[in-house]
């Protein structure tokens, strides 16, 4: 009966740490995730522009060359 109770605590034990790595992976998914997706949504909106203005600096370019 002894080596019974200490299989139970044992696994007691574990869903405690099996429910504190569930609250982690919860809080990173939700909070941790929203802001590198936040960063990530600048860098491509700066990326967009630089492309815009190379891009407009480029027919520039092209319409003096032809002109």
């Amino acid at each position: 009966m002894a080596e019974i109770s200490k299989y139970d605590l044992e696994i007691q034990e574990l869903k405690g740490e099996i429910k504190l790595l569930s609250e982690r992976v919860s809080t990173i998914k939700d909070n941790h995730l929203k802001h590198i997706e936040e960063k990530i949504n600048g860098i491509t909106k700066v990326m967009y522009t630089i492309g815009f203005m190379v891009l407009g600096q480029l027919l520039w370019v092209l319409t003096r060359a032809l002109m």
